[in-house]
């Protein structure tokens, strides 16, 4: 008698893919800039966010505002799978750090971490493609 393949088979690949599919993060838009912004509250400044993809998509770089202040422009860094970790030192102290993912072409979700810079209050932001 043939052997027919499991019907079971079909929904559990369709169940890894649609678990594992997430865990990847999309493509940024190559030579794209996305913005974000840690809203104003009152025990937190607001903070912007310029994050800029290379023309490659492989690199980036992040530029930080908090209030009315440039605080300065991250060291480039790698985007892998669609994962990034941006951050700005002054020696081997760690001034600020912005780590996230992309999880489609037109968005990222992050968080900062603010441990030496204006008021020392981060969290999560969204930043989202920049269509000017």
């Amino acid at each position: 008698m043939p052997r027919r393949p499991s019907l079971l088979a079909i929904p559990c690949l369709a169940l890894t893919i649609l678990c594992v599919a997430p865990a990847l993060g999309a493509s940024p838009s190559k030579g794209g800039s996305y913005v974000g912004l840690v809203p104003e509250t009152a025990a937190r400044l607001e903070k912007r966010l310029l994050l800029k993809v290379s023309e490659s998509g492989t690199t980036g770089r992040v530029r930080l505002s908090c209030g009315d202040t440039r605080i300065g422009l991250s060291s480039k860094f790698d985007i892998v799978k669609g994962k990034f970790e941006a951050k700005r030192q002054t020696g081997s102290t760690l001034v600020w750090r912005l780590t996230g993912k992309f999880v489609s072409g037109d968005t990222a979700k992050a968080k900062l971490y603010l441990p030496a810079v204006c008021d020392g209050k981060g969290g999560k932001v969204t930043l989202e493609l920049d269509a000017g």
